[in-house]
């Protein structure tokens, strides 16, 4: 049975009371477990390894804001150090469950969650490594520095689970970079550039990237994942029926050791929707300032975000201005705005010709041709239209 743990949560997880009571039922949980972070070896050790990076406590959440914990706080983390450094080292998987003796792992590079598989194996190490309870509270000490502490830790994307403020990982398999993205130079340098003040804590503005569709404005935004992931930078997309969650998501995340980005992805609003103005006061703060580890990045096809009518010009309205004024101080409220507009045919066939050549696919007159007509019938020159064209060349052998 589990010890008594005092901050730790250990002790309450099913599997893992399943497993130190030798129970074989609980075998299939674990290799179902190995297999989905792609995991090999002692799979018991990481699943305790899994279970300490998941650990959201006093102790944990000091390290990660980067805080010093207390000697008190310090001394209590030790003594339940004692006691998982004792279950991590003297509870053998192969004697507690014999039929996970012949579990070797696969090393596959397809996994959806491998990368979290690797950040599991790397503590696993630095775990196994750990001679006594001191050396073991000190890597569970410096892993929640490095990486943070929580399920946070093993992802970069969220979402907001559907009727709550409640984050779910988005698994983002390949990640976009923004070589990927053709051209679109000096929009590409601002928003690296704002973003980088921003996770090395050197400030950064709410950022409004608008344009056509097809331009590239939602991938610039995934691409920043990939560039920053290693200085803890998460991205949480919100949808606009979820913007009643946005101030108890943001007094969840304010005090964290990480840095979010709030992703409003095509954001826009008709004549009579009115959460513009619930968004606006997010975005400035209110009363309270907004929190210096998050940050507001929307993309949207319209430069105003809110379709204005010829009601709110008319003549007749004393207060015309009053309220056309209304609808555009929302934009006014990111400090940064990019404009992604559509290529011209010689723009698009350089993307065209880019991305052929990554990947493989043979540059002619011909395909050139075949790329003009493609776009003629699927919807004109965009980045989004070349990748699809060649992704229809690759289709045909």
């Amino acid at each position: 049975m589990t010890p008594e743990f005092l901050l730790f949560n250990l002790g309450k997880d099913e599997l893992l009371l399943s497993a130190l009571d030798g129970d074989v039922s609980c075998a299939g949980k674990l290799i179902g477990f190995a297999a989905k972070y792609n995991l090999s070896g002692d799979i018991f050790k990481a699943y305790i390894a899994y279970l300490l990076i998941c650990e959201e406590n006093a102790y944990s959440l000091q390290c990660e804001r980067g805080e010093a914990p207390r000697k008190s706080l310090s001394e209590i983390a030790l003594a339940d150090s004692a006691k998982l450094f004792d279950i991590f080292n003297n509870s053998s998987a192969a004697r507690l469950l014999p039929s996970l003796t012949c579990w070797h792992g696969e090393a596959r590079t397809d996994v959806y969650f491998a990368e979290a598989g690797e950040v599991i194996s790397g503590f696993l190490k630095k775990l196994s490594k750990a001679k006594d309870a001191k050396e073991f509270l000190r890597a569970c000490k410096n892993h929640y520095i490095a990486h943070g502490a929580g399920g946070s830790a093993l992802n970069h994307a969220f979402r907001l689970k559907e009727g709550s403020d409640a984050l779910e990982p988005i698994i983002l398999g390949k990640m976009k970079r923004m070589r990927d993205l053709v051209g679109l130079e000096a929009q590409k340098e601002a928003l690296l550039s704002n973003t980088r003040a921003f996770v090395e804590g050197k400030g950064g503005v709410n950022v409004l990237l608008y344009g056509d569709g097809g331009t590239g404005k939602t991938t610039s935004v995934k691409a920043l994942l990939y560039e920053f992931s290693q200085k803890r930078l998460k991205i949480v997309e919100i949808y606009k029926h979820q913007f009643k969650y946005l101030n108890s998501l943001i007094s969840r995340i304010k005090h964290r050791g990480y840095k979010y980005i709030l992703f409003l992805d095509d954001l826009s609003f008709e004549d009579s929707e009115t959460e513009y103005k619930y968004l606006k006061t997010i975005i400035e703060g209110g009363l309270e300032p907004r929190p210096e580890n998050v940050l507001i990045y929307a993309t949207s096809n319209r430069r105003h975000l809110i379709r204005e009518s010829w009601k709110d010009r008319d003549d007749d309205d004393l207060h015309s201005g009053d309220t056309v004024e209304e609808k555009l101080s929302l934009v006014k409220r990111f400090g940064l705005t990019l404009y992604y507009p559509s290529p011209d045919q010689k723009e698009y066939l350089n993307i065209v010709r880019t991305l052929a050549e990554r990947d493989g696919i043979k540059v002619d007159a011909e395909l050139e041709r075949d790329a003009l007509i493609w776009q003629r019938r699927e919807g004109g020159y965009s980045g989004r239209t070349a990748e699809q064209f060649l992704i229809s060349e690759k289709q045909k052998g």
